[in-house]
């Protein structure tokens, strides 16, 4: 019985927290373009702006903030514009 009670409580928050892996093409402070990832539950445009403007990169010991999101797709496509592309097969992870 206890199983089942956790299992139906459980159900529900593990459809919530399926996320989807995502890659974006983005500009640093300082202007450096790079491709960074991360997984998100939701992938609306507005939300991946705000969780990739939240990240940062380390280039030299200092950590640049996310300036700009130019383009996101899921992890497994791929990009539409030609920098982000190059960018995607140079860079590696």
């Amino acid at each position: 019985m206890k199983r089942m009670l956790l299992w139906c409580v459980g159900l529900p928050l593990l459809v919530h927290a399926q996320t989807e892996d995502m890659k974006c093409y983005v500009t640093l402070e300082g202007g450096v373009q790079m491709v960074l990832q991360q997984p998100v539950a939701d992938t609306s445009k507005a939300n991946l702006v705000r969780v990739f403007k939240q990240k940062g990169y380390e280039i030299d010991g200092v950590v640049h903030l996310v300036a700009e999101v130019i383009e996101c797709v899921p992890l497994a496509a791929t990009f539409s514009l030609a920098d982000a592309k190059k960018q995607d097969e140079i860079q590696p992870r």
